[in-house]
């Protein structure tokens, strides 16, 4: 049998509890009642031994075509009629679109409120009216199934004020999904985590380096834990230009560019430029998160929206300056929205 370490999830706002108020209520029900698992808390530093079968499932996924890629990975977000062909192919490229193609800012809300008032009237006609409770988030699924990972994104920052705070929050935890899928961490309902592989996404250059082993005597920092970071950095760079400008997308890449740097200086290593983010929006909140570090001020882990960032302690005093760097971040991505 083979035997794989699962990755540790090493950005900042995963490795935190999600204890949001906006999101406690999702949470509470992802773990009582939905069915929920997710590796960066239930497999984090553990030694998963697999199968003979599952050896065999991990090489042949290594040379599957995307497609195929896609509706493996697309089987771990269940709907009433199947799966959701855009989560699955998400999770190899964030920045695929569907129903947001060419759309701006405010025309990838309004389509994704379109798509979810047609899923809610579909449920509702059906006998069987959408089901917050619903057993493996099947409903949650259901109810954005049209999605694609840049309308989630309007979602989740409530782009327009179209959505509801629950919406906000399911489409929060779909993308996280995504990004703990991509990187070899299981998230999911529970009854399905048997048929996940715990790699990292093929073909897309991320690292299999799960070694427990430390990087130098310098710090216990391992190489398991690095991976993580340049996987997360990576996968959130492949994102599309509208999730980019986001405040949620801003926060979480700061994050992880924090972690990465953070672990690389504790290890006495060099940072590699290719995972430290070219946009000032980034650049600056990771700075201002290293500062916090320093005072032993931590971040909240679930922040959407300009409020939200601005409500963080280190943030208090630095808001022109962030607003400006935003303004200038989404005026390069193309995206001006407020």
């Amino acid at each position: 049998m083979t035997t794989v370490s699962a990755v540790q999830s090493a950005a900042i706002y995963l490795s935190a509890s999600k204890n949001d108020s906006s999101t406690q209520e999702l949470d509470n029900t992802a773990t009582k009642t939905s069915g929920y698992s997710s590796s960066s808390t239930s497999h984090s530093g553990d030694t998963i031994t697999l199968s003979a079968a599952a050896t065999a499932a991990l090489a042949a996924t290594s040379s599957t075509t995307t497609d195929s890629q896609a509706a493996y990975y697309a089987q771990f977000f269940p709907t009433r009629s199947g799966t959701s062909a855009s989560f699955g192919e998400n999770v190899l490229d964030p920045a695929a679109t569907t129903i947001s193609t060419g759309l701006s800012a405010s025309g990838i809300a309004q389509a994704a409120r379109a798509s979810m008032d047609a899923e809610y009237t579909s449920m509702d006609a059906s006998g069987k009216p959408f089901n917050y409770d619903s057993a493996n988030g099947t409903d949650w699924y259901t109810l954005m199934s049209g999605l694609d990972r840049t309308a989630l994104a309007a979602v989740s920052s409530n782009q327009g004020g179209l959505f509801s705070t629950k919406e906000q929050g399911m489409a929060q935890y779909i993308m996280l999904q995504q990004e703990q899928l991509a990187t070899g961490n299981y998230s999911g309902p529970m009854d399905l985590e048997s048929k996940f592989i715990p790699a990292p996404a093929s073909g897309q250059g991320y690292s299999i380096d799960s070694s427990d082993a430390t990087v130098s005597n310098r710090s216990n920092v391992t190489y398991s834990s690095i991976a993580s970071s340049k996987n997360l950095s990576m996968y959130l760079d492949k994102s599309g230009s509208y999730e980019k400008s986001t405040i949620g997308w801003a926060f979480n890449r700061a994050s992880v560019q924090t972690a990465y740097e953070e672990e690389m200086g504790a290890a006495n290593k060099p940072v590699d430029s290719k995972y430290v983010s070219n946009l000032s929006i980034v650049g600056m909140l990771s700075e201002l998160m290293k500062n916090a570090q320093k005072a032993h001020v931590r971040s909240n882990p679930s922040v959407l929206n300009v409020t939200d960032l601005f409500n963080e302690t280190w943030a208090k005093g630095h808001e022109a300056a962030i607003q400006a760097a935003l303004t200038t971040t989404r005026k390069e991505l193309g995206f001006s929205q407020s």
